[in-house]
């Protein structure tokens, strides 16, 4: 089926706001952002009922918390980080500093991937839509001194993405849309460089396989599985958590997982998968309010009943 486009004056009807919000907190300070985005998305919280439930009533169907006064406290904590991360993505070149990010994680991985003291292997890694996972990108190569590929998802608005990708790409950082990045990103890989793929929201049929996230079925992307399967280059699990109110934060990295293959390849990918979705399902539980809970994820979950 084609893909419904968006018409021209929509497009501009949703980029003018977003271009004079954009500008005026390129003006303000840091601190001052923050204030104004958490009042707007405060106010978002009690008037976009929709997301505000699917976020309640996914957090009490992944067991993170005991009942819904809980769920609704953290659900509520959810959009003020995500008010955080809209000022970011603003201010990155303005605020970014490497030296306000540190690594956190396993010692053996970390000398592997991100030492500064001797040439680092290059990994396929995946992640979330956690904390800020627009910094990620560079704050990782540059940490590494590995170049980067990124798969992503094109944006609604191609006005608005083009703002906020413009602070995403570097010259150590190299975006690639997922239709058609197989060879890119076969060549990237043989060439030394890190992968990026974000696997936390839900995967179609054709690209994804069944596993587990939070004790409930999903369905998860099945690409990071076949190119380890490929090349051999070992997968590592990672977010990037906000640490501070200051444009700091950790690149937290879990164990490398290097998979030897049985044979079987269905069932091979579908074991490195949920290697993948545990790993990362880990890293999210020690700070749950970082990720995006309102997206869709699980298969046994009615996103639409009011909770």
């Amino acid at each position: 089926m084609a893909k419904k486009t968006t018409p021209k004056w929509l497009i501009y009807l949703e980029y003018v706001p977003f271009f004079l919000l954009y500008k005026f907190m390129h003006m303000v300070s840091l601190k001052t952002a923050y204030q104004l985005s958490a009042f707007l998305i405060g106010l978002l919280f009690y008037v976009d009922i929709r997301h505000r439930r699917r976020t309640i009533s996914h957090l009490l169907h992944a067991g993170v918390v005991p009942g819904r006064k809980e769920a609704w406290r953290l659900a509520k904590k959810t959009f003020l980080e995500f008010s955080k991360l809209l000022v970011e993505v603003v201010k990155m070149d303005q605020c970014y500093d490497l030296s306000k990010i540190r690594v956190v994680g396993p010692e053996k991985t970390v000398d592997a991937v991100l030492s500064r003291k001797h040439p680092n292997r290059n990994v396929i890694i995946v992640t979330a839509h956690y904390g800020n996972w627009e910094v990620a990108g560079t704050a990782f190569s540059e940490y590494s001194g590995v170049r980067m590929l990124s798969i992503m998802r094109p944006f609604d608005n191609p006005l608005v993405g083009e703002l906020i990708l413009a602070h995403r790409r570097s010259k150590m950082h190299e975006l690639v849309d997922k239709h058609g990045s197989i060879r890119p990103v076969l060549k990237a890989l043989q060439q030394g460089r890190n992968v990026s793929i974000l696997i936390d929201q839900h995967a179609s049929h054709q690209e994804g396989v069944e596993n587990r996230f939070f004790g409930h079925p999903c369905r998860t992307h099945m690409t990071p599985a076949l190119l380890h399967l490929k090349t051999g280059i070992p997968i590592l699990p990672e977010i990037t958590r906000r640490a501070g109110d200051n444009f700091e934060f950790e690149l937290v990295v879990g164990d490398l997982i290097e998979y030897r293959p049985t044979g079987d390849k269905e069932n091979d990918v579908r074991a490195i998968t949920q290697l993948c979705t545990t790993a990362l399902e880990r890293l999210i539980a020690e700070q749950p309010e970082q990720w995006m809970w309102a997206a869709r994820r699980w298969l046994d979950i009615d996103r639409n009943h009011k909770k």
